[in-house]
């Protein structure tokens, strides 16, 4: 465990380039604009697959969002997931190694933080194409970020 990250906290962004993928990346750039406590940390990961266990060591507690392809929910929806529940939307992951994967790896690993929380902004699962986010899509990051930035200033 590296002891300079100890108590500290880590917000992991994670996406791609493409379309309402960019999600999480998108909730990181908010919250660099905001006045956020100086153990948080904050970090943008493009696909990391089983990487994301290496840069979650150290913290005490880890937020992972994520972009989740789902019909079950409107686009844009904010979900906060267990682990288990991921695994049902990750099925139709952007990211080659899915997230709920590298989580039930880093488990079996004995590798995942103390605490760990995991919000998905809801996408299609036939996602229209456009290189930017969609209208359902930045309100879900506006309305995530605000959600962070006051549990994280309490």
């Amino acid at each position: 465990m590296n002891a300079h990250r100890a108590g500290r906290h880590l917000i992991i962004g994670i996406g791609s380039p493409f379309g309402d993928d960019q999600a999480g990346w998108r909730v990181i750039e908010h919250l660099q604009r905001m006045d956020l406590p100086p153990e948080v940390q904050l970090l943008s990961l493009d696909r990391p697959g089983p990487a994301l266990i290496e840069q979650m060591q150290g913290y005490s507690s880890v937020i992972l969002i994520d972009a989740v392809r789902t019909d079950q929910y409107p686009p844009g929806a904010c979900l906060e997931l267990t682990p288990e529940q991921l695994s049902g939307l990750d099925s139709l992951s952007t990211h080659g190694f899915g997230l709920a994967v590298v989580l039930r790896l880093a488990s079996t690993l004995a590798q995942l933080p103390t605490r760990l929380r995991l919000f998905g902004l809801c996408m299609p699962t036939v996602p229209t194409p456009h290189a930017a986010l969609s209208p359902e899509m930045r309100a879900g990051v506006l309305q995530l970020t605000q959600q962070l930035s006051a549990t994280l200033n309490t």
